[in-house]
């Protein structure tokens, strides 16, 4: 490209026929000398992110493009596609399922390094399935490996909104909506009541008693026995105008490493957000409040693994 003053600039392209966020990371390890553009059949938006954190320009035949050259001024940003309109496999395998849920909790919850088998015992799962979650998780560029496996680094900012963005909070086969008789903090009151091991308080409330954004929209508790928790909260059945919410676990690590606090239980930070990102309304936002506060602070929730935590 030729400017009207003269100036020439080059852009450098790279062809790729199959473009991972994991296989960009790796060969992008720095702005590249040269004003660059990746193009490809699609790009993930994890993908692009990537390539934009790395100062790279990219284009994919979905409309995807971002381009910015100072001389000649160009400025181009588009969307096409936010998911693959071809996939050759499900982009989601690997990161959606209930042992990958657990090892996602461990990652953000303790910091590296650790090998897959001390992973796979902080997850309580099978070091084979902790090896696959992995592998699928750097194919997402979310985790980095040493040559000898061990996870030396996680974006668990970005990894649990991930695991957010595809998990459904409110799984019709899982959570029930109700009404509480005392109101929102009544049933949140009583709490303090019921037997510690069976439930843990997660979505607005959790998230207020981090970094409020607004006031609580309504009460989302994990319940281990939905029925008998809604008996001992006087909640009524609901299908319109439910305040409360209750959501049957699905082993998928949600009520893992809980907080206790003024004699209520609430779940971990990690479940919280995966939880709020995931949910209608505000609750993303919530999550992103969350988020800030735990990247401002993270020594004091995150966890350093034993030695001998295998």
């Amino acid at each position: 490209m030729i400017s009207p003053s003269g100036v020439e600039t080059r852009l450098r392209t790279d062809l790729r026929a199959n473009a991972t966020p994991g296989m960009l990371a790796a060969e992008y390890t720095g702005v590249p000398a040269e004003p660059t553009v990746v193009v490809a059949r699609y790009l993930s938006p994890r993908s692009r992110e990537v390539l934009e954190s790395k100062s790279v320009f990219y284009v994919d035949l979905t409309g995807n493009a971002w381009l910015s050259i100072d001389d000649p001024g160009l400025a181009v940003r588009t969307e096409g596609a936010q998911r693959d309109p071809a996939p050759r496999a499900r982009p989601d395998r690997g990161i959606s399922g209930k042992v990958a849920g657990r090892v996602i909790r461990a990652l953000a919850d303790f910091s590296p390094p650790y090998t897959v088998t001390e992973l796979a015992g902080i997850a309580e799962v099978s070091p084979g399935y902790c090896s696959r979650t992995l592998q699928a998780l750097e194919r997402e560029a979310l985790v980095h490996r040493d040559r000898r496996g061990t996870v030396q680094s996680v974006d668990w900012q970005d990894m649990l909104r991930r695991r957010g963005q595809i998990i459904r909070l409110f799984d019709p086969q899982r959570s029930n909506g109700w009404i509480a008789r005392a109101g929102m903090h009544g049933a949140l009151n009583k709490l303090t009541e019921v037997d510690p091991d069976t439930y843990a308080v997660t979505g607005p409330f959790a998230a207020g008693r981090v970094r409020a954004v607004a006031a609580p929209a309504g009460l989302v508790v994990y319940a281990t026995n939905p029925q008998t928790l809604a008996r001992d909260l006087d909640l009524i059945p609901a299908d319109v105008g439910a305040d409360v919410r209750l959501i049957a676990p699905t082993g998928a690590g949600e009520m893992a490493r809980p907080r206790t606090e003024d004699g209520i239980v609430w779940a971990g930070l990690s479940q919280i957000v995966i939880d709020s990102m995931g949910g209608p309304g505000r609750m993303p936002q919530e999550g992103e409040a969350v988020l800030d506060w735990m990247t401002a602070n993270e020594a004091a929730w995150r966890i350093e693994p034993e030695s001998d935590s295998a």
